[in-house]
């Protein structure tokens, strides 16, 4: 069995022959994400023009520019994939300008309502502290009325039967690609390439046996 390295991570790709533009899995990753303590927003995009239709995602690059412009390790690396810290998040975007794909969003939610200001002798209370404290207390208030958390593809890393999209596509137009399936292209371009030399070889080799004959 392999062990797990950067260079063996997956990822997601689309066929544009084969995509036919219906969203169905980016109905599906929203889908899988609209559950507690999590952003339901699908993290690929559909992108169409006039000549092609493919979402588009995470590549889970090894050596990632989103985590390297990260100030916070909010995005890390690891073995698998590139995952998420959410609660480091700062919203700054910088990963958002770092991916090379547009894979990366920050998605900023609005915070229940703060509590009423105390009344009566609570209110007493609270006036009787120092003013530092209070204009410290009031912008601590006003950063928690909204929350930045950084949504990208996770590979449904939690969910035994593997990306939702994958499955979910109609067409079989998303693969996961793995080094198992990078292996096998690699080899299939070297045969062909070996088939092409040897082709070109033996073109001349004949020649000489004619000449000889």
């Amino acid at each position: 069995m392999r062990a797990s390295s950067p260079m063996g991570r997956k990822f997601v790709i689309a066929d544009p022959a084969t995509c036919i533009g219906c969203k169905t899995c980016m109905a599906a990753c929203f889908h899988r994400h609209d559950v507690p303590n999590d952003v339901a927003v699908p993290r690929l995009t559909l992108v169409t023009t006039r000549t092609i239709s493919a979402p588009v995602g995470c590549h889970h690059c090894a050596e990632a520019p989103c985590v390297d412009a990260c100030p916070t390790g909010c995005l890390f690396t690891d073995d698998e994939h590139v995952g998420v810290h959410p609660d480091k998040c700062i919203g700054c975007r910088n990963c958002v300008l770092a991916c090379p794909y547009g894979a990366v969003e920050i998605v900023t939610e609005k915070l229940p309502p703060e509590p009423e200001a105390a009344s009566g002798t609570e209110a007493a209370a609270a006036s009787a502290q120092d003013d530092k404290g209070a204009r410290a207390r009031a912008r601590a208030k006003k950063r928690k009325r909204t929350k930045s958390t950084v949504v990208k593809c996770d590979l449904c890393i939690d969910h035994a039967e593997g990306p939702a999209c994958v499955a979910a596509c109609p067409t079989k137009a998303l693969r996961v690609i793995d080094q198992d399936y990078l292996e096998r292209g690699m080899q299939a371009k070297r045969r062909a390439a070996a088939r092409a030399t040897a082709a070109f070889s033996s073109i001349a080799f004949n020649a000489e046996l004619d000449e000889e004959g």
